[in-house]
């Protein structure tokens, strides 16, 4: 078991997700580099992901001052309730429960993958 949103459990959805053929066909093309956050709630670190043409090839500790394409930031509970499958994580974004950074328009072609990594996310086994 790995701490929800800490750097071992995005390596297992790494994992997860580079296994599955559904997010794989869905990333397709796409190249972006994202931060993923807690913004309130716990003391955890942002996290740098990099998705590269159908694979997410490069999950780290965010460095410092580092700047991504894009980023997705809210507080703890409302991770948790999508992580649990309690909240659906594209209404979460739409009424900025989770705060989206970046470009929409060039995300919304890709909104279908990360609809499924939000799937993929509640597969890995975590304490809250």
């Amino acid at each position: 078991m790995v701490k929800v949103l800490d750097l071992d459990y995005w390596k297992q959805v790494e994992e997860i997700a580079n296994g599955d053929e559904e997010f794989g066909i869905k990333t397709r093309g796409f190249i972006a580099s994202f931060t993923f956050s807690v913004s309130e709630g716990a003391d955890l670190p942002a996290i740098y992901i990099k998705f590269n043409d159908g694979k997410v090839d490069d999950v780290r500790a965010l460095a410092e001052g580092e700047k991504t394409d894009f980023t997705l930031e809210g507080p703890y509970d409302v991770w948790t309730q999508v992580n649990k499958g309690e909240l659906d994580g594209a209404n979460a974004i739409m009424t900025r429960m989770l705060q989206f950074k970046g470009n929409m328009s060039a995300i919304i072609r890709y909104s279908k993958a990360f609809l499924r990594l939000f799937q993929l996310m509640q597969e890995v086994p975590v304490e809250y």
